[in-house]
């Protein structure tokens, strides 16, 4: 497994503990908290828990995809729901809800990587954490989007 996809899953792992409705709390913390020092504790703590080693490059990457999430979480939802054929966000399962925020917001927000190798990569983390259909369900919601978002 590529580094970058590492980090990735981290924020996979990370986003997916704090839609938990215990982690309720620290989610609301985290989206009004100016001070990225409550974020860097937060994802510190988190790699503790699981044991996960990082490289500075890619630390920097896991916080800044996570606060650029937490930052456009609700422009996110709309999106994903405007892209959602069908669906609705609420109806769609955790870990495909969880894969598509991230890789929403790499392919709208932060854009620092190509939008083919956000989209194979949120299909691999989706084929590995999600069900039987999620790899194909995701890459045609993120191929959707990324068309409108060029």
């Amino acid at each position: 497994m590529n580094k970058k996809r590492e980090a990735r899953e981290f924020c996979f792992q990370y986003f997916f503990h704090l839609q938990l409705p215990i982690f309720k709390e620290i989610k609301e913390e985290l989206s009004k908290s100016d001070d990225e020092s409550v974020l860097r504790e937060s994802v510190n703590d988190f790699k503790e828990t699981t044991n996960t080693l990082l490289e500075d490059k890619l630390s920097t990457f896991v916080l800044g995809q996570i606060k650029s999430t937490l930052l456009n979480y609700e422009k996110i939802e709309a999106i994903l729901q405007e892209h959602l054929k069908n669906w609705k966000l609420s109806r769609i399962s955790r870990v495909d809800n969880t894969v598509l925020l991230l890789a929403a917001n790499e392919l709208c927000f932060t854009k620092e990587n190509p939008k083919n190798i956000v989209i194979n990569e949120a299909i691999e983390i989706s084929k590995k954490y999600g069900n039987a259909d999620s790899g194909s369900f995701i890459n045609g919601v993120l191929d959707n989007i990324a068309k409108k978002y060029e």
